[in-house]
């Protein structure tokens, strides 16, 4: 999986904030804040595809006492958050999708 293009991570005033752009501001039209240490995964993030085990040895790596559970358990977190904002693009469809059917006339 990877993040999407057109958006970026700016901090204002001590919080962390995915901002979109171009095109992506229709499409994550909340604001998302994540943590410092989600903002220490977005910079590995943005340049690399990964997987969840990514991102669990990324934090295994640099904070020490966290056990490899409680970062899986704050790594399901964090993606279902990007997933659910339209950040992540993890190939699942979400969403709605209208599909039109056009009507048939009857013939008399």
């Amino acid at each position: 999986m990877k993040l999407k293009d057109g958006l970026i991570l700016r901090e204002v005033a001590g919080q962390y904030v995915i901002v979109p752009t171009g095109k992506r501001v229709q499409e994550v039209t909340s604001i998302v804040y994540i943590s410092s240490s989600g903002a220490y995964l977005w910079d590995y993030m943005k340049d690399n595809e990964f997987e969840k085990e990514d991102l669990v040895r990324k934090i295994l790596e640099h904070y020490s006492g966290v056990t490899e559970e409680q970062a899986a358990e704050d790594i399901d977190r964090f993606l279902k958050t990007l997933a659910d904002s339209n950040i992540l693009d993890d190939g699942i469809v979400r969403g709605r999708i209208f599909v039109r059917i056009p009507n048939k006339k009857k013939e008399p």
